[in-house]
Parts: structure tokens; sequence; C-alpha cells
């Protein structure tokens, strides 16, 4: 454990993920923040210089004083790269960094609620309609994400970083389900919506709009989409175990040590120009504008 703890607070794994233990049990924050951004579909080419789009994704955590940048992409006009991106090698940002949701020599503690507000900015020079996908999903303790049992995939042609569950009826991670990774949507209704058609389709992802225009430069951390994380005790509960032959010594093992909860997030920005089209184009999704540029989903 000892180890462990050394290495949680090396330079390398503050960059690569946020892990904590608690009673016994390991798990690990691996933040997806993706500013992969559709700026406006083919159809309407004409009517937007691409050098006016502009989305970043932002979270403020209980060490935060104001909400900041994770991720985010910009059109640069005359630029040779053309796009102004996360500055990492995959153009992703860490959500969750362990110097942001907790305080010095705290450890993460499954059942506690934890300050995390994802919010967007419009980081470009015209007015915009954003989403939000939300991913939650677990890996096993060999790092694999695990998938639903299938007849008609083997286990051996799945991808590398996928393992199959067990058998059929197993869920996704063995017990394991998304929803016991929890948020609190403090604005939902109000300022954003839940795309319960799209986000039905896996139980892993949910898709959230907000549902009034961004102006340019300014941003949602106000009302931002989430408010708190929370990991359901639940899973310490869940031990296994065996007695010595001698029946001398008892000994109990955490069955999900070694499992990590994981969360991804990516922002989308669309056009205000002929926005119903647009977004019908490029997220497939029928809406409509009100006069006062509400949008609702239908």
């Amino acid at each position: 454990m000892k180890n462990l703890k050394k290495w949680i607070t090396s330079p390398a794994a503050t960059l690569v993920l946020f892990a904590a233990a608690a009673v016994l049990l390991l798990f690990s924050t691996i933040g997806g923040a993706r500013a992969a951004f559709i700026a406006y579909s083919e159809t309407y080419q004409g009517h937007v210089e691409m050098y006016d789009i502009g989305v970043s994704l932002l979270e403020k955590s209980a060490q935060d004083k104001e909400a900041r940048v994770v991720a985010f992409r910009n059109y640069i006009q005359n630029s040779e790269d053309d796009w102004e991106e996360t500055p990492t090698s995959d153009h992703i940002g860490v959500l969750l960094a362990p110097d942001h949701l907790l305080a010095e020599g705290e450890e993460f503690v499954p059942g506690k609620e934890y300050q995390e507000e994802i919010s967007v900015a419009n980081t470009g020079t015209i007015d915009e309609y954003v989403r939000v996908t939300l991913y939650k999903y677990w890996r096993d303790e060999n790092g694999n994400k695990v998938v639903p049992y299938g007849t008609d995939v083997r286990p051996n042609d799945l991808p590398a970083g996928m393992a199959m569950a067990a058998k059929a009826g197993d869920m996704t991670t063995y017990g394991l389900t998304p929803d016991l990774i929890k948020f609190t949507f403090p604005n939902l209704g109000s300022d954003w919506l839940l795309d319960e058609k799209n986000s039905a389709v896996t139980e892993e992802r949910q898709v959230y709009y907000y549902n009034k225009l961004l102006p340019s430069g300014q941003d949602t951390a106000e009302v931002p989409l989430t408010g708190t994380l929370t990991v359901d005790p639940s899973i310490t509960l869940k031990v296994t175990q065996t007695t010595s032959e001698d029946g001398k010594t008892i000994t109990t093992s955490y069955d999900y040590d070694g499992w990590q909860f994981c969360i991804e997030a990516t922002v989308d920005a669309v056009q205000d120009h002929n926005a119903v089209d647009a977004i019908k184009s490029a997220w497939g999704r029928d809406v409509s504008i009100a006069q006062d540029g509400r949008l609702q989903l239908k």
C-alpha cells in the first residue's frame, strides 16, 4: 500500500490518471475530456466561416476557485494547423485530477459527494448551440473495458482493451453498472435537457443539450450541467471470505479490488445559422427553436 501511495503521488500518475485507495478497494478515474466537436454540417458550409467556430469543456472541482478549461478546440484563421486544440498528443484533457478534486492528503471515499461541475464555453466568434455527452463505465483489474456477453462475438475477436462478460445475463461489468457512478444535475430542465431518445441507446452514454443559444465569449459556468459526483458505497460490501484448511484463519477479499470507474465527457457545437437543419444534419436530432432562441427536443 505504501508503494501504491508513492506511485499515485508521482508526476507521471498525476498526468495520466487519478487513483485512490479506499477500504482496500482500488478505483481509478480516467478523464477523457474531449473537445471533439462538430462545427457545422456540409449542407450549410457556405453560411459560416470556419474560423468563427470554437468550444471548450470546463470543470470546477472542490479545489478550484473558478471553472477551468479541461479541453478545447478552436479554428484559427490563416493558421497552418487550422485547429487550436488541447495541447496533448491525443488532444484529450484530464477530468477529476486529484489536485483539483481532493484536498491535499485526502483519499477518495465511495459514498461521499464531491463537487464536480462540468460546463461549456463558447470560445469562437459566433453564437452556438452546444451539447455534452457523458460516458460512464468500468474496467476490470486488467484495465479491460468489459462488454455484455454476446453469442455472435467470440471473446478472442474483441479489440485490444476489451473483455466479455462471463455468461449471458451478466451485467456489463459483472454487476458494476454505470448507474453506480452518480452525478447530480442541478440545472436539468431549466438550462439543460436530457436527450432520453439517444441516451437510451446504451447504458453508458447520456446526451445533454444546453437549451439556450450560447453567445460568443460566454460560458455556462453559472448553470453547470453537473453538480456533484458520487460512487455508490455498495461496491465496498461485495466481499468474499475464505477459511483456511485448519479453520483458524479467515481471509476477506474485496470482489472489485483493482477495478476502475471511468468518466469521459465530450462537447459539440453547431452554428446558430439555420440551427434546426444544422442540428438535424450534424447530430441527427429533430429540434425546434423558439423566438427567444430556446431549444426544444422533439
